[in-house]
């Protein structure tokens, strides 16, 4: 019962084959498995976040205005030191 050579090639390259394609397709079922998975976490997290852009655009208006209050004060203050300035100047002229 002698073994033709060729012919115990092409087995191992069936067999080889075969198993090649079996890990293929567990990877691949893994790997939407993972897929899936990881899409689940980015909903969670971009629906948290649109969610914190509400907060956010809060934060930013408020900021706004605050920012607007104070350049109001300090060009109130300005003028009125301006104005104080140009006062005394205008009193030392008339001596």
């Amino acid at each position: 019962m002698v073994v033709d050579l060729k012919e115990l090639f092409v087995v191992i390259l069936f067999i080889s084959l075969i198993i090649l394609i079996i890990t293929t397709t567990v990877a691949m079922i893994n790997l939407i498995k993972t897929l899936k998975k990881v899409n689940k976490i980015v909903d969670d997290v971009d629906y948290k976040v649109s969610k914190l852009n509400g907060l956010f655009d809060i934060i930013d208006n408020t900021t706004d205005v605050i920012n607007t209050f104070s350049d109001k004060i300090a060009t109130g203050i300005s003028n009125g030191i301006s104005w104080l300035i140009n006062r005394k100047k205008k009193g030392d002229n008339d001596e």
